[in-house]
């Protein structure tokens, strides 16, 4: 059986969107090109109902989604970098770079909260976030593995 507990970290770069429901749906469709979602439409009404509910910018130029949700069968980590801003919030909030969290809704010990939290910590230092804005995708996946990994293991 496939271990519930453990995160892969997936990049896309350069895209090119208006809004936060077209970035959402492009990293969803991503995910569901690489077979981690069980359901694309599922995952995504997940997603954009909890964005709805409280909209998940974090300061930073910087939107955190996620959604633990029966769509999702491997739990995931997918940073959206955006070509341009877009506005994430009511208030006019901008957003350059995603942080899709994607899990399975049946998960061991509480594994979104572990990841989103391991996220928001490392996400308001400064040269962390310039990392993940000037590291190319293969060098971004290996820092978010030695990062975020060592943490929620």
């Amino acid at each position: 059986m496939e271990q519930t507990n453990t995160v892969d970290f997936l990049v896309v770069s350069n895209i090119d969107v208006a809004t936060k429901e077209e970035v959402i749906s492009e990293l969803i469709t991503n995910l569901d090109v690489k077979n981690y979602l069980s359901s694309k439409e599922v995952f995504l009404k997940d997603v954009i109902d909890r964005e709805n509910e409280i909209p998940t910018y974090i300061g930073h130029g910087i939107g955190l989604p996620h959604s633990q949700s029966d769509g999702v069968k491997s739990s995931t980590v997918t940073v959206g970098r955006l070509v341009n801003p877009i506005k994430w919030t009511d208030d006019g909030e901008l957003v350059t770079t995603v942080f899709l969290i994607s899990v399975p809704k049946q998960n061991e010990d509480n594994l979104h909260l572990k990841i989103l939290s391991k996220l928001a910590r490392l996400l308001m230092h400064e040269d962390f976030r310039a990392e993940v804005e000037s590291a190319d995708e293969n060098v971004l996946i290996e820092l978010l593995n030695q990062k975020v990994k060592e943490e929620i293991k």
